[in-house]
């Protein structure tokens, strides 16, 4: 085991470092772009100036994409120093982070209580952030967004069923939304690395959100699935035990 971690740190010390080297270009290439359009824009004809917007379009989707690698990679560590996570107040930090995005969406949001848990802060933050996201990305058009967090403990016969140790206290946690949805056959595929189900022009993003969920709900030693359909909504479970 202790080699396993040893070499899940190495890539994720890898994978920063790579990161940080891979950015030293993109800003610089950023900054030049910025530095032609601003002195010559006004010499170029339309199609240039389209041009450039959409380099500038493919530094910005790079730049989204070496950070969703480097989030992934810091996902994938198991160790990590234990702390009570008040549910409550991780989800209630997410949703004043993300108050443009709701008024856009003119979502309402609707939180049960929430359990606290044993486990990593900064990675149940990144959880609870990517799911609460992926809820507002995938609106319907015309519809506001509706999101609802439920919470509840299980019983025996649950954690029977999901192959769980009776001697521990699990919970299981939803988040439902009326969004777009999804065929129910692409419930697994959704949360592998680099998955669209839609093109990068109808929804932006690296394609590494639910991968990260998946991860860390694994390092708490829980289980994430989902179920949807197509054009009227999703539901994404997390069973979380209370103490990892």
């Amino acid at each position: 085991m202790e080699d396993v971690k040893t070499y899940r740190e190495q890539v994720s010390d890898f994978v920063e470092a790579a990161a940080h080297d891979l950015h030293a270009p993109l800003r610089k290439l950023s900054i030049l772009v910025d530095r032609v359009f601003t002195k010559h824009g006004e010499q170029f004809p339309e199609d240039a100036q389209e041009y450039i917007r959409r380099i500038n379009t493919c530094v910005n989707e790079m730049r989204s994409l070496i950070d969703g690698l480097t989030e992934l990679a810091k996902s994938d560590a198991r160790t990590f120093t234990s702390v009570d996570c008040n549910l409550n107040v991780i989800v209630t930090g997410a949703l004043d982070t993300m108050k443009d995005e709701m008024n856009e969406a003119q979502a309402k949001v609707e939180v049960k209580r929430l359990p606290v848990v044993k486990g990593s802060l900064v990675q149940y933050q990144q959880l609870f952030k990517n799911l609460i996201e992926n809820a507002l990305k995938f609106g319907r058009k015309d519809v506001a967004t509706e999101i609802l967090i439920t919470s509840e403990p299980m019983g025996d016969d649950e954690k029977n069923f999901f192959h769980l140790p009776l001697n521990n206290e699990y919970y299981k946690i939803a988040i439902i939304d009326n969004g777009i949805g999804f065929h129910q056959v692409n419930a697994e595929k959704i949360f592998e690395p680099f998955v669209r189900l839609h093109s990068k022009s109808q929804y932006h993003g690296s394609g590494l959100g639910l991968s990260i969920c998946k991860k860390i709900v694994e390092n708490h030693d829980g289980i994430i699935y989902a179920e949807g359909k197509e054009n009227e909504g999703s539901r994404f479970t997390l069973i979380l035990p209370e103490t990892h």
